[in-house]
């Protein structure tokens, strides 16, 4: 009996606290999430204070989650965010959210959409929902797609999301999940407003 007692009480303080000890799989599986694996969270005592400075972010879409838009996996050691299609997402002050919660990020892995451009030799996707370009490094399969709608995998390293800003991200590592045929739906933004200005 005490062993039941404890497992609800435990179970009901995660579900408060937005902190699962188990993944949900089906949940993760959306565009409009980023994971980050997290170095030394063990404990969901103590990931409440990095999950409290994350939760003021506010580009997060707090309709998920436990109604703050974090969700914090122990076994796995990631933290997964919502985020709003409409926000650009401030890497540095996720970065910034992790470390003074007392950890350590070691890789951000999300899904974004948007055209793919190239500068002066340089290859963007721009992402026209939240205004933001990702610096991508150049491939055979970037040059293929060009001006083309594309769904991407990406991966940050902690420096480079420490280095980003709302405007500009650079990215390690990418894969294009999905190109979209000109009759697919996807969904329309206004144009963005596209200033890459600086090498990351």
């Amino acid at each position: 009996m005490k062993i039941f007692i404890k497992l609800m009480f435990t179970s009901t303080l995660f579900g408060l606290l937005g902190i699962n000890a188990a993944p949900a799989i089906a949940e993760l599986n959306n565009s409009n999430h980023l994971t980050i694996q997290v170095k030394g969270i063990v404990c969901s005592f103590c990931a409440f204070g990095v999950e409290k400075n994350l939760s003021k972010l506010p580009f997060l879409d707090k309709t998920q989650f436990g109604q703050n838009g974090v969700l914090i996996d122990i076994n796995t050691q990631e933290i997964t965010l919502a985020l709003l299609a409409d926000k650009s997402v401030a890497y540095a002050d996720i970065a910034t959210a992790i470390t003074k919660g007392g950890y350590d990020p070691v890789s951000y892995h999300g899904v974004i959409e948007g055209i793919i451009h190239s500068s002066d030799g340089k290859w963007y996707l721009v992402d026209q929902g939240k205004e933001q370009v990702y610096h991508l490094s150049q491939t055979a399969e970037l040059t293929a797609i060009s001006g083309k709608w594309v769904l991407l995998d990406i991966t940050l390293t902690p420096a480079q999301a420490e280095a980003s800003n709302a405007d500009e991200v650079l990215v390690s590592e990418f894969r294009v999940s999905h190109v979209y045929e000109l009759s697919e739906p996807k969904i329309q933004y206004p144009q963005a407003k596209f200033r890459p200005s600086y090498d990351l």
